[in-house]
């Protein structure tokens, strides 16, 4: 416990002086009592309360004026709370073939509907960050429950050039509370190259300073919102189908399950792009396959309804965790309680309010 005007608890001091007052004042009234009557004729004078009648008042407001100077000093405990530990990166795909038309009135137009309507499904009080991807994956927002920052970034989405979705979820499992110290699979890595981090120097990520376990953490998710086709990789030498399976088995092995939202037509499209006609393909396979490798789940089509049971189960994970709380106003409402249950006793016992 820690205290915010520490210097208040001097005032405790006041209750033994109090309390030798009162002894003093007590014993005065003996002696006066004494002056003025015979001992063996005063109980038959003046009638004596119980004792116990009198102690308990009086204990039950002392122990209230403890509790209130005690209060004024502002302590600040930490008891464990229920608190939502979710957590939970949106991937929006945003490479040329998301202006594909196949969706109203793009691909890349109704991912970006998507993700506004989950957040506004999940719960509020779930952390929710956003990546970007194309050819490579950008950290726009870390997770956070300020849903007009994630949805200003969202309106900023612009399409780029090609995709990588195994930098999306890598830089997506990163993001996620704990996980920052994480390194990226090797095999991801182009040979005698070192791969920008799209995490470095991004203020709002909280460091811990153990990095503890990712079994030990709470559950997070990734949820990518893309046609499927990943057609760049870090390493240009390793396999698409090889690279997918790299960076789900990193998603899993730092506990994060990838949840997926295939954003195109059964049979892919033809689409004009710089006054060229373009074969945009849809490759949902990808996705479903990623989702199953991390026992995560892949959603076709993004309904209403699908979103929101995809929201509640993503958005709410409840840990005890300590967390500080003034108790000045606490340990002042039970010494009002006290004072007025003295009152009462005193009331009752001795026809009299002290």
């Amino acid at each position: 416990m820690s205290f915010t005007w520490p210097a208040f608890l001097w005032l405790l001091l006041l209750i033994p002086l109090f309390v030798g007052l009162l002894i003093w004042a007590d014993r005065r009234r003996e002696r006066t009592a004494e002056a003025f009557a015979d001992a063996r004729l005063l109980p038959s004078v003046v009638r004596q309360p119980p004792k116990a009648h009198v102690r308990w008042p009086l204990a039950l407001q002392l122990l209230a004026l403890f509790l209130l100077l005690f209060a004024a000093a502002r302590p600040v405990a930490s008891p464990p709370l229920p608190t939502n530990k979710a957590a939970i990166v949106l991937a929006v795909d945003t490479s040329r073939s998301m202006l594909a038309a196949d969706l109203n009135p793009s691909r890349l137009e109704a991912a970006k509907a998507t993700a506004r309507k989950f957040i506004e499904l999940a719960p509020p009080t779930t952390q929710i960050g956003l990546v970007s991807f194309s050819d490579s994956a950008s950290a726009l927002v870390m997770p956070t429950t300020d849903r007009q920052k994630l949805l200003e970034a969202i309106e900023r989405l612009k399409p780029a050039q090609n995709t990588s979705i195994e930098n999306a979820i890598v830089t997506g499992v990163r993001m996620l509370p704990g996980r920052k110290n994480l390194k990226p699979p090797a095999e991801l890595q182009p040979p005698g190259l070192g791969q920008p981090d799209p995490l470095q120097g991004v203020p709002d990520l909280p460091t811990l300073p153990q990095t503890p376990s990712p079994q030990d953490l709470p559950p997070g998710s990734v949820v990518i919102l893309s046609d499927g086709a990943s057609n760049v990789s870090t390493n240009p030498g390793l396999p698409t189908r090889n690279s997918l399976e790299i960076a789900a088995r990193f998603a899993k092995n730092a506990n994060v399950k990838l949840f997926t939202f295939p954003m195109g037509q059964p049979g892919g499209t033809v689409a004009q792009i710089e006054g060229r006609n373009y074969y945009i393909p849809f490759e949902p396979r990808n996705l479903e396959q990623l989702a199953q490798a991390t026992g995560g789940k892949n959603t076709y089509p993004p309904t209403e309804d699908a979103l929101r049971a995809i929201a509640k189960e993503l958005g709410t994970v409840i840990r005890w965790e300590g967390t500080k709380t003034e108790i000045a106003s606490l340990l002042s409402a039970v010494a009002a309680l006290l004072m007025i249950l003295a009152a009462g006793l005193s009331l009752r016992w001795q026809r009299r309010v002290p």
